[in-house]
């Protein structure tokens, strides 16, 4: 979610105590008129009262990443971002896309490096509107592996970027996979590389949230020598370097997954309130996510409480209500149907009841769920089918649930 849109959730929580709720209950609009043919793998963006789509499709044999945008209910025709023959598609690494505080925007995707593959990105000064010519993000270009990237817009201009690297890192050179960072200046111009985490997962997602103080928190599976993965987080200042924390656990599993465990962390926020969502998937246990609640800007995260276990799938994401309330959503497999879903959580008392979204399949072709926070909801993209389906989940709440007014 964007800082601009975080603003306006903490201003609308001075009028509106619901964020309080305690089980909240919410509702699926399906948004039909909204319907990509074709696509498949998406994220979404809100940014003001617009939502900006990115996805790929094939038309005439030849994939396509494309943006669109929504504007009062409507797609805007698409742009294209990249037809080239190195367009690398992945079903759990996608493109990004996020929309600066001076109208700027940057949107990023894989292509191959006659290596491997890397992170190749565009910038443009006017909403995306028109992009400048693409670049590689990253110095390396010998490593076999970069991905998984997040973005944030800064308050003075530009963006700061997080990704996974692959390389030679530490005295002994030993090939291990790191997180990365740097920040784009407002003119597009990169800024020196950060390593923020040396030794980390491989192949799972990272996600990050700004908040107005300027410190940025970044979710990502960590790895340790034993090979546990648990989910981890750094916190600091993108303009002062040194200011970045060691990584602490968010979500201590002790898990070592046979593979790789693919379902990253999804973190959002709401003024300095945040939340972050789990994946474990213990060979001993049963699969679970969980949620972990922060409310001084993602210093430190309370205990982390199962939110799905049995049956879960993962592939989740999180986005806020305009009431306040976090809503995750998620795979799940209900008597023998897979199907994306969605529960409340209050930031006091019990989640809400689960909520079936759209009906899907465990395969890869279905992606991830991609969540945004707007004025009227939070919007969902995933792949229904063959083709890109979205849905407003919306609060359903009687105003005498409401458990406590004091405002944060």
């Amino acid at each position: 979610m964007s800082f601009i849109f975080s603003c306006a959730l903490s201003l609308l929580q001075v009028v509106n105590p619901a964020h309080e709720i305690k089980n909240p209950k919410i509702t699926i609009v399906e948004l039909p008129e909204l319907t990509i043919e074709g696509g498949k793998y998406p994220t979404i963006t809100q940014a003001g009262d617009v939502l900006y789509v990115n996805y790929f499709i094939t038309k005439n044999d030849i994939t396509r990443l494309e943006q669109r945008r929504v504007i009062n209910g409507e797609f805007t025709s698409p742009t294209l971002i990249s037809a080239s023959e190195d367009l690398m598609v992945n079903w759990a690494d996608r493109p990004r896309f996020a929309l600066g505080y001076d109208d700027s925007s940057i949107v990023t995707w894989l292509e191959s490096n006659g290596h491997g593959y890397g992170i190749k990105y565009m910038f443009s000064r006017e909403s995306g509107a028109a992009y400048t010519e693409s670049k590689w993000l990253h110095q390396d270009q010998k490593g076999s592996e970069h991905g998984f990237v997040s973005l944030v817009p800064l308050q003075s201009g530009g963006f700061f970027i997080v990704w996974l690297q692959g390389g030679d890192f530490g005295p002994e050179k030993v090939y291990q996979t790191s997180l990365m960072g740097l920040v784009i200046s407002a003119d597009g111009i990169s800024g020196d590389e950060l390593v923020l985490d040396d030794k980390v997962c491989d192949c799972c997602d990272t996600d990050a949230e700004i908040f107005a103080s300027g410190n940025v928190v970044i979710t990502f599976r960590d790895r340790n020598d034993d090979e546990e993965r648990d989910i981890y987080y750094v916190r600091g200042n993108p303009l002062e370097p040194d200011s970045f924390t060691a990584a602490k656990a968010i979500a201590l599993d002790h898990w070592k997954p046979n593979g790789c465990p693919v379902n990253g962390p999804a973190i959002a926020s709401s003024g300095r309130h945040t939340a972050a969502l789990t994946y474990s998937n213990k060979q001993w246990s049963t699969p679970r996510l969980q949620i972990a609640q922060s409310n001084g800007g993602g210093k430190k995260f309370g205990l982390a409480t199962v939110l799905s276990a049995k049956d879960t799938i993962g592939r989740a994401d999180i986005a806020y209500l305009p009431e306040g309330i976090p809503v995750a959503a998620w795979l799940h497999t209900i008597e023998d149907e897979v199907w994306w879903v969605a529960k409340a959580v209050p930031r006091k008392g019990m989640a809400g009841p689960r909520k079936k979204i759209s009906k899907s399949s465990i395969a890869r072709n279905s992606g991830f769920i991609s969540l945004a926070s707007t004025a009227t909801g939070v919007i969902a993209c995933y792949n229904d089918g063959d083709d890109l389906g979205f849905s407003r989940i919306e609060l359903e709440q009687a105003a005498a649930d409401v458990v406590d007014t004091e405002v944060e």
